[in-house]
C-alpha cells in the first residue's frame, strides 16, 4: 500500500469512526450520570423496585448507546465534516498536531454544535432553559473532546511529514 493511499484511508476511517464512537460513549456515560435509577433498578410492580441484574443493566445501557450511535450519525458526521476536518487541516498546516490541540479544537466544535442543536430543538422560545439542562450540557463538549481524541489516535497527525 502506498503512503498516500494509507494517509487517505486513515483520514477517512478517523472521520467516519471517531464521531460515532464518541457519541455512543458519551450517551452511555451520561445515562449512568443522569438516569442511574433506570439502569440500576427495575420496577417489579407499580412503585416497587428491586436491584437490576447485570443483564438488565447491560440492556438499558445498550439502549442509551444506540441513541448515542444515532446522534453520532445525524449530528456527529456533519459536525466532523463542517468543523472537524477544516480544523484538522488548519492544525496540520500550522504544524500544531499535538493531542491537546485536537482535544481543545474538538471541545470547541462539540460545544458550538451542542448550543446550535439545543437552540434549534427547543431553545428559541426559552434560551435560558437550554443552559439550565444540567449534566446534558456536558454532551457537546465531552463528545467533541472524545471525537477529536479518537480522530487523533486513528489519524496520528503528529506523524504527518511537514509540507
Amino acid at each position: 500500500m502506498t503512503g498516500e493511499r494509507k494517509k487517505w484511508i486513515t483520514l477517512i476511517s478517523a472521520t467516519l469512526v471517531a464521531p460515532i464512537f464518541a457519541a455512543t460513549l458519551t450517551a452511555t456515560l451520561l445515562a449512568l450520570l443522569i438516569f442511574p435509577d433506570l439502569i440500576f433498578r427495575t420496577e417489579v410492580t407499580s412503585g416497587v423496585y428491586r436491584t437490576a441484574t447485570l443483564r438488565e443493566m447491560a440492556t438499558s445501557l445498550v439502549g442509551f448507546s444506540f441513541m448515542g450511535l444515532a446522534f453520532g450519525f445525524v449530528i456527529g458526521w456533519p459536525a466532523m465534516l463542517i468543523g472537524g476536518l477544516p480544523l484538522h487541516r488548519l492544525l496540520v498546516r500550522y504544524q500544531n498536531t499535538q493531542a491537546w490541540a485536537y482535544a481543545l479544537a474538538g471541545t470547541l466544535v462539540g460545544t458550538v454544535v451542542m448550543v446550535i442543536y439545543f437552540m434549534l430543538a427547543n431553545g428559541w422560545r426559552d434560551p435560558v432553559a437550554v443552559f439550565l439542562s444540567g449534566p446534558v450540557l456536558l454532551s457537546g463538549p465531552v463528545t467533541g473532546f472524545l471525537s477529536a481524541g479518537f480522530f487523533w489516535l486513528i489519524r496520528r497527525p503528529d506523524r504527518i511529514p511537514a509540507p
